[in-house]
Formats: C-alpha cells, sequence, structure tokens
C-alpha cells in the first residue's frame, strides 16, 4: 500500500476508518484490517515505498531450523593463544539469524559488496537472476536487503558502524532505506570511490566511481573537533565512531636544522575577532607590523607571543620578510592525527584493476571473480572505524564475495586478537573454493604469478556449513528436537566466543553423564581450563571443588541459542 498521500487526505482516511471501525466491532476479522491500514497511514510520511516480497527461504524456515555445523577437514591451526576467525557456507539470511542469537551488539564493524543489481545476473532472487525488464527488480531488491539490515543493526555494538559498496543503480534506493534502519542522524557519509582511471568510449559517459555508504549505530555528536584540548581522550572515546588518520610526515621538513625535528608552518591567524587577541605584531627584519586579516585575531596573547618568538617558533616566510607564522612540529601532532575526507581516490586507495591483479595474485589457478575489491580500500576503512583501543575487534562480512574483507582483516591486525565471521553462498562452489582457499592462502603462505613466495600470517579459521533439521518430524516418534538441536550446540559455542574446543582446554557438558565422565578423567580434568555447562547438567560440590582446584573457569550453554525453537515446537 503506498503512503504517499496529502496529510489532510490522510487524516480523512483515518477518520473515516475510525467511523466504520466504531460500526463494524463484531466484525473482528474487518477491525483487525482497518487497524492494519491505519497504522500503515500512520507510519510513514517520508521516505522508501516499496513491495515487499517474500523470499523462498521465508518459507523453508517454517518447517525448519537452520544450524551450523563444521567441517573439520578445512579447520586451520596455527597460534592457539588467538582468536579464531570463520567462515560460513550458505544461506547469508539464515546465517545472520544465527549470528544474532551468538553476536547481538558485539561486532564493531560490518562491511559488504552486497549485489549491485544492474540487470547483468548478478543479482539472484529466489534462484533466479533479476534482469533489467523485471518491473519489480527494485522492489525485490530492497525486500532482499531490508531483512538483512534489520538484522545487520542489531549485530553492531552501540559504536559499531557498517560500509556498504554500491554504484549508481540502487544508490538511492538503499541511502533511504539504511535512513529508515539506521535513522538519519546516523548517516556518516557517502564516500565516493575512484575505483577505475580508464576510460570507456562504447558510452555516453564513462562512470568511474562507486559509493561506500556509512552508517553508525549510535554516531555521537558532541566533542568531534580534533585539537589539542581533546587529543589525550580522542581515542579513549567508546562511542567516538570515525577514528582520525595518521598525520601525513611528507607535509613536514626541517630547512633550517631545528634540533627538534621536522614542521610545517601554519597561520598564525584564527577565526573571530576578539579584542585580547587583536594587537600589532612588527617583523623584526622588515619592520614592517602587521594586524590580523580582517574578521581574524592571533593564536595568543601577546605575552604567549614573545615567548614563541624567544622560544623560535614564530617564523615570517621563507625569507623572513613575510607576516607571522607558527612552526608546527611533526613529533607533537602526530598523535593526534588528521581529520578524515570523504573521498578515496584510486592513487592512494587502488581501483577495481588493482583488486583483480591481488585475487590473480592469490589464485591464479581460478577463475576472476567478478569485481574484487582492493584490499587497500578495505585496511582504510577498518582504520577509520576502529580505534586502536578497542580490544578483540570482530568485523563481518555477510556478503563474502572471494574474501577480501578477511585478508585485509588479517593484514591489517597482522599478531593480535582481533578476528572476522565471512558469510557467503555456495553458488557455483564459490565459497570452498574462492573464499576459504583465498583464506587459507593467506594464513599459510603462497606462491604469486611471479614466482615469489609470500610468507604467511599464522591464525585460526574454521569453516561451518548452514544446514537445516526438521522442526516436526512426524514420521519419527521418538524424535525429540532438543537432542537433535544439542548436536549442534557446539559449534554455536565456539562462534560465540572465537573459540576451539577440540584440544581438550574447553569442554562442553551437556547432562550429568557428560559430568561424571570428564570428572573421573584426571589427565582430561588436568588439561582443561574452561567448562561450559548445560543448565540441566547437574554437578555435585565434590566435582565443584575437584574443577576449582584445577583452576577450571565455569560458563554457561545459554538457552537462547535454540530457546524460541524449542518453545514453538513444544506449543506445536
Amino acid at each position: 500500500m503506498s503512503t504517499n498521500l496529502s496529510r489532510e487526505k490522510r487524516e480523512k482516511i483515518i477518520k473515516n476508518i475510525q467511523i466504520m471501525r466504531e460500526k463494524l466491532q463484531e466484525d473482528t476479522a474487518l477491525v483487525t484490517t482497518l487497524n492494519e491500514i491505519e497504522n500503515e497511514l500512520k507510519r510513514k510520511k517520508y521516505g522508501l515505498v516499496w513491495e515487499n516480497h517474500e523470499e523462498k527461504i521465508d518459507k523453508e524456515i517454517e518447517n525448519k531450523i537452520p544450524v551450523f555445523e563444521e567441517d573439520k577437514t578445512l579447520e586451520i591451526k596455527k597460534d592457539k593463544s588467538k582468536s579464531t576467525n570463520f567462515i560460513i557456507e550458505g544461506d547469508n539470511l539464515h546465517s545472520l539469524y544465527l549470528l544474532e542469537k551468538t553476536h547481538k551488539n558485539k561486532i564493531d564493524l560490518i562491511i559488504i559488496d552486497p549485489p549491485y543489481n544492474r540487470g547483468l545476473n548478478d543479482f539472484v532472487y529466489d534462484d533466479n537472476y533479476i534482469d533489467k525488464t523485471d518491473s519489480f527488480k527494485h522492489s525485490k531488491w530492497i525486500s532482499f536487503m531490508h531483512k538483512r539490515l534489520i538484522i545487520a543493526k542489531k549485530l553492531l555494538k552501540d559504536n559499531g558502524v557498517i560500509f556498504i559498496n554500491i554504484d549508481d543503480n540502487e544508490f538511492a534506493q538503499l541511502k533511504l532505506l539504511c535512513d529508515d534502519i539506521f535513522g538519519e542522524e546516523n548517516f556518516i557519509s557517502c564516500f565516493p570511490w575512484h575505483n577505475r582511471t580508464s576510460i570507456q568510449n562504447d558510452t555516453d559517459i564513462s562512470i568511474n566511481h562507486e559509493y561506500i555508504i556509512a552508517y553508525a549505530k549510535k554516531r555521537r555528536i558532541t566533542n568531534r573537533r580534533l585539537k589539542s584540548s581533546n587529543k589525550d581522550i580522542w581515542y579513549e572515546l567508546n562511542d567516538f565512531v570515525i577514528q582520525p588518520k595518521e598525520t601525513d610526515s611528507s607535509k613536514y621538513s626541517n630547512p633550517d636544522n631545528d634540533p627538534r625535528g621536522i614542521w610545517k608552518a601554519d597561520p598564525f591567524d584564527a577565526p573571530n575577532v576578539r579584542p585580547n587577541l587583536t594587537y600589532e605584531i612588527e617583523n623584526p627584519i622588515t619592520g614592517v607590523k602587521y594586524l590580523p586579516p580582517k574578521g581574524r585575531c592571533w593564536r595568543t596573547e601577546p605575552e604567549k607571543y614573545k615567548q614563541l618568538l624567544e622560544d623560535k617558533r614564530i617564523i615570517f616566510g621563507k625569507n623572513g620578510t613575510s607576516k607571522p607564522q607558527l612552526k608546527v612540529f611533526y613529533n607533537e601532532v602526530k598523535m593526534k592525527g588528521e581529520i578524515r575526507n570523504s573521498w578515496f581516490d584510486a592513487d592512494t586507495y587502488d581501483t577495481s584493476t588493482n583488486g583483480k591483479k591481488e585475487f590473480l595474485s592469490i589464485l591464479p589457478d581460478k577463475k576472476i571473480f567478478n569485481t574484487p575489491k582492493p584490499v587497500s580500500l578495505y585496511k582504510e576503512i577498518i582504520k577509520m572505524a576502529i580505534s586502536p583501543k578497542v580490544k578483540n575487534p570482530i568485523i563481518l562480512d555477510f556478503f563474502a564475495g572471494s574474501g577480501t574483507v578477511g585478508q585485509a582483516v588479517l593484514e591489517e591486525f597482522r599478531g593480535t586478537d582481533a578476528s572476522f565471521i565471512l558469510c557467503n553462498s555456495n553458488e557455483n562452489n564459490i565459497c570452498k573454493e574462492i573464499t576459504y582457499e583465498r583464506i587459507k592462502r593467506i594464513i599459510n603462505g603462497y606462491q604469486d604469478q611471479k614466482g615469489y613466495n609470500v610468507q604467511g600470517i599464522e591464525s585460526n579459521l574454521k569453516y561451518y556449513i548452514l544446514k537445516y533439521i526438521d522442526r516436526y518430524n512426524r514420521e519419527d516418534e521418538g524424535y525429540y528436537i532438543v537432542n537433535e538441536l544439542s548436536k549442534y550446540t557446539r559449534e554455536m559455542v565456539q562462534l560465540e566466543h572465537g573459540i576451539d574446543v577440540s584440544d581438550g582446554s574447553i569442554q562442553i557438558l551437556f547432562s550429568d553423564e557428560d559430568v561424571d565422565k570428564f570428572a573421573n578423567n584426571d589427565d582430561q580434568v588436568k588439561k582443561c581450563k574452561i567448562i561450559y555447562l548445560d543448565n540441566n547438567a547437574l554437578i555435585t560440590e565434590e566435582q565443584i571443588q575437584k574443577f576449582e582446584k584445577n583452576n577450571i573457569k565455569f560458563g554457561y550453554i545459554p538457552e537462547y541459542y535454540f530457546e524460541k525453537e524449542i518453545m514453538e515446537i513444544e506449543q506445536w
């Protein structure tokens, strides 16, 4: 239903609905329908209106429960002391449903590169490619994205950020959609990316850009000014969304061999007119006297200026014959950083061509993946969004493609406890053969196209496959859904905590029998550091004392993994 109505017409319709509802009180179904119409009319005054489309996967989940199953043959273990990364193969909407159980309010940064819906076999909806002639092409795409972005917002921390790649085709729709989901006040910027330098000659105009739209879950408005008074707390602000970039040392030099190091000349005048900061400054060489430019004042009061002059912090141009300038030393400002701008230029952050070259350098034996993004682009986004003060950040990409985000995380956070979660379908075996294979080679090392050996980045990786179990197994009278779901709890615990439970240092105990068996095995007890215990499993005081004596910590398997599904089935 369209809600693009004038205010007067809207109010008239609502008034008539109220009259009809009073007259039709006994017709419950009709009253319910009238309520729905009224709510829809009141809900939206401005924004994106689209036809909602139900995906096949929405119907499938009515009778099936999605779960994760680990493929142990694809596991990579390099450093047991570090967090584990995850690749998830399967429909990303159902993967997000499960991630909502394990990672609600836990993700620091989301970077996604969704289908652009150009009508060029780049957007699959219900197993069919959407072409240019489909009259519902935009509404299908919006409906598809809406379901996934709603969950994405829930996954972000309060100071989390999402960056979304898009081009002209769905840019306008995406901006309005994100305004609706994240809130217009949380819009950070639209970053144009200069994605190609070559010129297309077979079109009216050569399109040499794409966009990256960024939203915060909760954008901070106050204390945003970058200056000396807040430089010490800048990185301490937990809710500060975009971090300053490193100060560019190339702008600094030392032509006078100042022992304090490289410096640059900044204007000595400042905005506004203040009487105490308005006075004459005489050039000591030429004798020319200067007042601040019209509408401005000097940076300091006269006494402070004299101190700066004596300290040789004031210069008068290259030849000493100009107006006063302030020496700013690199060592004094490098930690403060510089405000970023909203432009990703090709020279600094590379192009789509660079992305293809990087891909082929790692996977020369694979078919070129369409338009992989350059690693430098995503590394810059990571530096923008995650403060150096953040411990163990988690980065999510639920349109993982060739795995560029995973590589960027490994390179940017080399040797730290940062981790990533990549979700990808396995259409044409892309998840195993491309996404996983790329990350595997980055971790293990590889030989590039030129024959050079590239050293690996030691890390840990688990590979999960999305599968489904029946909600109601009518053929099996002994079918017990709780027992069936418990088989996949191990994967959820590993995913939520970024851990590996296969080496014996972490135990997951579901029943009294599991507890007894473990407690009676002294070798296992000595090796164990953490126990995750099911809430229904009984543990004796003697067993608790034994575990505590061995410095074993306790955790509990949360009921929220599959509680909702179990309650729905029990009610059925």
